[in-house]
């Protein structure tokens, strides 16, 4: 497996962020349809800083992005592993690269969002040394929401 830094017009990312989408929405069909619009919003992939994609025999296979959320925190944003691709420890690879990218520019913690029925991404989070914490703004006012962090 190859992990690869890349931009918000990569077609791999894009093929991947599409498929993330489709999947978060068949998952989420008890939400209401403002609220769905709300994390439609929280998601939009323009103002994402650092994105990476793994592939595997050259087929891209998952990918992760950060948000700078401020001085010293990034947002962990648009985890996602195939799901011919999963258990294979993908995941975990995406967010430790991630990790080590944000300490190395300095950063101090990584917060995510994911939904309170998720839980393989609450699993996993929790695996790696996340926390719940209280929710951030922008969700902070979303029911359907749970976050957590990380001190790198």
């Amino acid at each position: 497996m190859k992990i690869k830094k890349v931009n918000t017009t990569d077609q791999d990312f894009n093929r991947m962020v599409q498929i993330l989408d489709n999947t978060l929405s068949s998952f989420n069909s008890g939400i209401q349809s403002t609220e769905k619009n709300e994390y439609h919003v929280f998601n939009s992939i323009s103002d994402l800083t650092d994105i990476f994609v793994a592939y595997n025999l050259g087929q891209a296979i998952g990918c992760v992005a950060t948000k700078t959320y401020s001085e010293d925190v990034l947002e962990m944003k648009r985890l996602f592993v195939d799901p011919i691709a999963r258990g294979a420890g993908i995941a975990t690879k995406l967010i430790n690269k991630l990790e080590s990218q944000a300490y190395s520019h300095g950063y101090k913690k990584i917060i995510v969002e994911t939904g309170k029925n998720n839980n393989e991404a609450i699993r996993l989070y929790t695996k790696m040394k996340y926390q719940l914490i209280d929710n951030y703004p922008p969700y902070d006012g979303l029911s359907n929401s749970i976050c957590m962090s990380k001190y790198l």
